[in-house]
């Protein structure tokens, strides 16, 4: 039996899953294991998905223990009988989600491992929420103290009504309320989303709620994009919703006519929706853009680090958000343009680690005067902000969460084993 201190993470995605989800806590992990932390991952099986099978490029760390649903939802099937069962499951299900069934299966997994572990801690990480759900049973079982850690916020956000009606989000809020009564500590991902969090619920102590965003591992410095060649602006990843990129084109469009002697391209490795074609070429614009298919991520990683200047796009309907893409530009080292609303959170990361510049959506001056300071004014990033990002150094973060949970302070990864006895005592 290990003498090690034990973290019990439930996290629904994990190593080598492709869903964005599974990063977090398969780099987490890593870390937490370096440090001497003894991990368990009560993880979701692998299975196909629109992203494919397994990402290899995900660190599997800690002994990972999967288990399946008893069920799938939704019910796989066109016929009328499956049409209606998953309608009547949507409405159901839609304060806690379609995985909620997992929650259970979850929780018989975590309680037989917990059984033959010394005591510890529960870190549940969400969505789906059903692992927040499995995790304050397992604590609550088990008399340890619980983490909820927030990948995306649950209730305590102004979602629209077409994301979740008022019934929904009436439920919602009260079964989160139930498991944050219980929780001895909260991580979230933003400020914005903590705001959001500590406003819904202000029952909960706020000297227990810690921000620790999502980070990216250090890689060796790729080649400068060439010397006198076209400026490329790279965009990882699909255009939806109500994002659009006419007025960055339109911002290409004038700096191009001011700096003639350097073409500036925007190259999208994602598709954009037909709506949005129709509005580059009633704009004449078609010209600037290049829509390319998604390719593997160690194919882009390479082009990222190649491009002039990187571009991530937020909608305003998730402004608490910072999308994964921008650690990925971070580890690439090349500046970030964002457009995003005024309060995303985004405006307040890229100011903090210095890695970019943010800009509403809409401001096309704005979006020319940034493209202008980046490519032909400013001065290079500053690394030593950016590499805070780094996961060695947001898991050092995470021990103030833990720390919290238990009621102790252990400043240095050494004094990780006097954890148990004092969690023990």
């Amino acid at each position: 039996m290990s003498h090690r201190p034990t973290l019990l993470i439930i996290s629904y995605y994990f190593a080598p899953s492709p869903m964005v989800g599974a990063k977090r806590f398969s780099f987490l992990t890593r870390e937490f294991a370096r440090m001497g932390f003894d991990v368990h991952v009560v993880t979701n099986a692998i299975g196909e998905s629109a992203h494919g099978r397994e990402d290899s490029s995900l660190p599997v760390t800690g002994t990972v223990h999967r288990v399946s649903a008893p069920f799938e939802v939704p019910i796989k099937g066109n016929g009328w009988l499956q049409r209606v069962t998953n309608a009547v499951l949507r409405r159901v299900l839609a304060p806690v989600g379609m995985d909620y069934f997992w929650a259970r299966a979850a929780t018989r997994k975590a309680l037989e491992v917990a059984s033959k572990l010394p005591r510890g801690i529960v870190i549940a990480t969400s969505p789906p929420h059903a692992a927040l759900i499995a995790g304050t049973r397992v604590a609550r079982r088990l008399k340890w103290p619980l983490i909820l850690d927030y990948r995306d916020p649950w209730s305590a956000y102004d979602w629209p009504e077409w994301h979740r009606g008022w019934i929904s989000q009436w439920f919602a809020r009260r079964i989160e309320g139930a498991l944050v009564r219980r929780s001895a500590a909260r991580v979230l991902n933003t400020p914005s989303m903590r705001d959001w969090f500590e406003e819904s619920f202000p029952q909960a102590p706020v000297e227990k709620n810690f921000v620790v965003p999502n980070g990216f591992d250090a890689v060796p410095a790729g080649l400068p994009p060439p010397v006198g060649a076209a400026i490329e602006i790279v965009h990882a990843g699909e255009i939806y919703g109500s994002r659009s990129l006419v007025p960055l084109l339109r911002a290409v469009e004038q700096l191009s006519q001011r700096h003639v002697e350097r073409a500036i391209h925007v190259t999208t490795y994602g598709a954009l929706p037909p709506a949005e074609w129709q509005r580059i070429r009633n704009a004449g614009l078609e010209r600037f853009i290049d829509e390319r298919p998604r390719i593997p991520f160690a194919t882009l990683f390479a082009e990222l680090q190649r491009a002039h200047v990187l571009l991530a796009v937020v909608s305003d309907h998730m402004t608490y958000s910072v999308p994964y893409k921008i650690y990925d530009y971070m580890a690439a080292g090349r500046p970030i343009l964002a457009l995003a609303p005024r309060d995303a959170a985004l405006h307040e990361l890229l100011s903090d680690s210095d890695a970019g510049r943010c800009v509403e959506p809409t401001d096309i001056d704005g979006i020319g005067q940034a493209l202008e300071q980046i490519l032909f004014s400013a001065a290079p990033p500053t690394r030593t902000r950016i590499d805070h990002f780094r996961w060695a150094n947001l898991a050092q973060d995470y021990l103030n969460a833990i720390d919290a949970a238990v009621g102790t302070s252990h400043a240095s990864t050494t004094s990780g084993p006097d954890l148990v006895a004092r969690t023990d005592s």
